[in-house]
């Protein structure tokens, strides 16, 4: 038979016909389960098992066979809303949890705790209405036990995690700085998950020092100084940040930089102590620390190191000690201590002052006077080529410099030296240059500085030369005057800003005679004894062996028992004397001494 042949409307509507007794079975069996579901919704009800009643309305309000009872199983279900709201609730937080587990999702694995701690806050209310319920329907979910994994879970993971980094910061490998989230995360996990708060900050402490400390370390060992106190600050603001106290990293700090200063200061390495020590003080700054047995090293470390300096300025180590300053003025000011050594050493080697003084042989001649001529040093030299060059510092460390022009026979030279007492006639410095000669003479070549150059003085050869200050003139003894005689003194007078020969100087020898013969010996250079007074035409009057003389000349207001030397040149003029006017011999004096005995 076939299927065309079955298909007949007979066959077709007996298949109906038992399709429709299956429906209808189905019916009857859903309206007879819902009727028992109320039933037994209703007895649990008023036996008080409310979870299970809060079930059973459940399943008859989604039993749709029949309408049965709906507004009883209503008011019902919004009596027993708190019961559904946390079997819901917590039956979405085990599904989201889960899910967070697999994919290892820790924030927002916390923000399920959060919303399992506010679910509990609202229900789990000791004696509230629903603290037994909350406490059976979590239970029965199994919320807690997979709370707990979960939590021990990305404890273990984030210890291992820390562990690693901890290794890496030992090796002074990248990144040790990932462990940071890491640290947060553990911090995050409830203490109770660690077996409570003493346990949860026993281990954190511990696993924390271990991977701060190892990192610190390892950058110290390696000479990544400023690294460290840069993680240092680091670590401390993000601990801080989280409101955790981690003493070890500044003990950590103080322990690494106290070994690190000590190397420099044990090395001599001043330069390396001054730039840690800086950075160090930086790093306490910005750390908020006052004082630290680190600080405490800086500055005892300072002042010797300070002292140390100033020793070898006092011992004419000047080099050494500017260098020294020079090293801790990142740390300290030193730039007078610095000034004040360059002063010292300049005074001590005042050849410095010139250009290129510092360089042994630049000069083969020197002189220098401290406290001179408005200056503080000044010095004078004669360089290789033969060139003369003056310099002079102020007391306020201003230098200035001036170059003269190739002295003669400067190959001869055998002494250079500053001329007091042309220096004070000239009111400027007077440096003179002394060479030797073959014939036992020498020569002298002077030169004036002044501010706008240096010019020459006077040159010439013999066996010494003097300054007389009444006129300026200089007698030079032995002079060389190319006339062929020996023993001559010269008179060299100034010329036009030079001296010039001026004449053969001649010693004047005077003869003593008495009063009465003075006009046997006129215009000659005589001495005699008299009496002077002044008259009352206010005239220098002597008397000498009743005789009376006018005196003329360099009197000087002698007055009283004196000798007086000059020369009578047959001149007369009236005098008052004790006998009258009288018309007596002028006698022009060339100088009184004086013998009258001056009472105290």
């Amino acid at each position: 038979m076939t299927i065309k042949q079955a298909l007949t409307l007979r066959n077709i509507m007996i298949i109906l016909c038992i399709f429709m007794l299956v429906l209808l079975g189905q019916k009857a069996l859903g309206i007879e389960d819902k009727i028992q579901t109320v039933r037994e919704a209703e007895r649990l009800y008023a036996a008080g098992e409310l979870i299970a009643a809060e079930n059973q309305y459940r399943l008859a309000t989604a039993n749709t066979a029949i309408l049965y009872k709906e507004e009883q199983i209503n008011a019902r279900l919004k009596e027993l809303a708190p019961i559904t709201a946390i079997r819901s609730s917590l039956r979405g937080l085990v599904l989201t949890l889960e899910d967070q587990l697999t994919v290892k999702d820790f924030t927002g694995y916390m923000e399920s705790y959060a919303s399992l701690l506010s679910l509990k806050s609202k229900y789990m209310v000791t004696g509230g209405p629903y603290e037994v319920y909350y406490r059976q329907l979590s239970a029965d979910s199994g919320i807690s036990e997979k709370m707990t994994a979960g939590f021990r879970q990305f404890k273990e993971q984030f210890l291992a995690g820390l562990t690693e980094s901890q290794k890496n910061a030992a090796n002074n490998t990248t990144g040790a700085g990932s462990a940071e989230s890491v640290k947060w995360s553990l911090l995050q996990i409830p203490e109770a998950y660690y077996g409570g708060a003493g346990a949860k900050e026993e281990l954190l402490a511990a696993k924390f020092e271990a991977h701060d400390t190892a990192r610190l370390k390892a950058l110290a060992a390696a000479g990544s100084f400023q690294p460290m106190l840069d993680s240092a600050l680091s670590m401390e603001e993000a601990y801080q940040s989280h409101s955790y106290t981690a003493d070890w990293i500044e003990e950590q700090v103080q322990e690494s930089t106290t070994l690190i200063l000590n190397k420099d200061l044990d090395g001599d390495h001043t330069s390396a102590f001054a730039g840690h020590a800086v950075a160090y003080r930086k790093y306490a700054e910005s750390a908020g620390l006052k004082s630290s047995k680190v600080l405490k090293l800086i500055d005892s470390s300072t002042t010797r190191l300070l002292r140390e300096a100033a020793r070898q300025v006092r011992g004419g180590q000047y080099a050494e000690a500017i260098r020294l300053y020079g090293n801790l003025n990142p740390l300290q000011d030193t730039s007078e201590a610095v000034a004040a050594a360059t002063l010292a050493w300049n005074t001590a080697e005042p050849v410095r002052l010139l250009p290129g003084g510092d360089v042994q042989g630049s000069y083969k001649l020197t002189a220098s006077v401290t406290g001179r001529y408005g200056a503080k040093v000044a010095v004078a030299g004669v360089g290789a080529s033969g060139r003369l060059v003056y310099a002079d510092m102020s007391d306020d460390g201003t230098l200035s410099t001036r170059t003269g022009d190739l002295v003669a026979d400067a190959a001869a030279l055998i002494e250079l030296t500053f001329d007091e007492s042309l220096s004070v006639y000239s009111e400027v410095p007077v440096v003179t240059a002394i060479g030797s000669r073959e014939d036992g003479r020498r020569t002298f070549t002077a030169y004036t500085i002044r501010p706008e150059g240096i010019s020459q003085l006077f040159s010439f050869a013999g066996s010494g030369y003097e300054l007389i200050a009444e006129d300026g003139s200089i007698r030079v003894s032995d002079t060389d005057l190319a006339d062929g005689q020996d023993g001559q003194t010269a008179i060299f007078r100034q010329v036009n800003g030079a001296y010039e020969f001026s004449e053969i100087y001649r010693e004047v020898t005077y003869t003593p005679i008495d009063a009465s013969q003075l006009e046997l010996h006129p215009y000659e250079k005589v001495t005699l004894s008299c009496n002077i007074y002044i008259d009352s035409a206010g005239r220098t009057v002597a008397s000498s062996n009743g005789r009376y003389l006018i005196l003329q000349g360099e009197t000087g207001g002698v007055t009283g028992l004196a000798v007086a030397s000059g020369q009578f040149e047959n001149g007369y003029e009236h005098a008052q004397t004790d006998a009258g006017e009288q018309y007596v011999p002028v006698f022009i004096v060339d100088s009184i001494g004086s013998l009258s005995i001056q009472m105290p």
